[in-house]
């Protein structure tokens, strides 16, 4: 009798509840991927079985992977805020250093706009695209040491007439002009 009102039970439930059980023959997993979101394969390898164990339906599988993406994207905006906090604590901290520093012009000067000024150009005459965008995403661009070598740079620029911007043609300089400059 017992186990004649544990089927009845069974056979009495909502058909909501009914399709979170009953697995199917292979969990459809297309869905997520049409969100821009591939899932990664080798997880799914270990989770397949785990859902077919635990006999869940096409539903109650779409349903974790609902709550497993939201996860994983909470996760990834509370890492991207962290690392955007260290990004401005790094530079802020650089900033520091840089008024601090004994070697650089007071930051109230108008020394430190020539300061500055040369060592711009420096970098933009030096730093290819690639670097530019390295020092930048790391915040090295506003560490004193680079903007001091960038000064030194572009100091050395400055009394040499050094000039960046490729190759230099040797076919059309005389042989003294390579060996003793142009005289630019």
């Amino acid at each position: 009798m017992q186990e004649e009102n544990l089927n009845n039970r069974f056979c009495l439930q909502d058909k909501s509840e009914q399709k979170l059980f009953g697995k199917p023959e292979m969990y459809d997993y297309s869905r997520f991927s049409m969100d821009g979101f591939d899932l990664d394969e080798e997880l799914m390898q270990k989770f397949q079985p785990v859902a077919q164990r635990l006999n869940l339906s096409q539903e109650s599988v779409e349903m974790l992977l609902d709550i497993a993406l939201e996860m994983s994207k909470k996760q990834r905006a509370m890492y991207e805020k962290d690392e955007k906090t260290r990004y401005n604590d790094e530079v802020a901290q650089y900033e520091r250093m840089f008024r601090e520093d004994q070697e650089l012009p007071d930051s109230n000067s108008s020394m430190l706009r020539e300061y500055m000024s040369l060592a711009n150009d420096a970098y933009t005459a030096f730093c290819s695209p690639e670097l530019k965008e390295l020092l930048s995403k790391t915040g090295l661009n506003y560490h004193p040491e680079f903007i001091k070598m960038f000064h030194k740079i572009g100091e050395l620029q400055q009394e040499d007439g050094l000039e960046y911007g490729g190759k230099p043609s040797y076919e059309e300089l005389t042989p003294a002009q390579i060996l003793y400059g142009t005289g630019k």
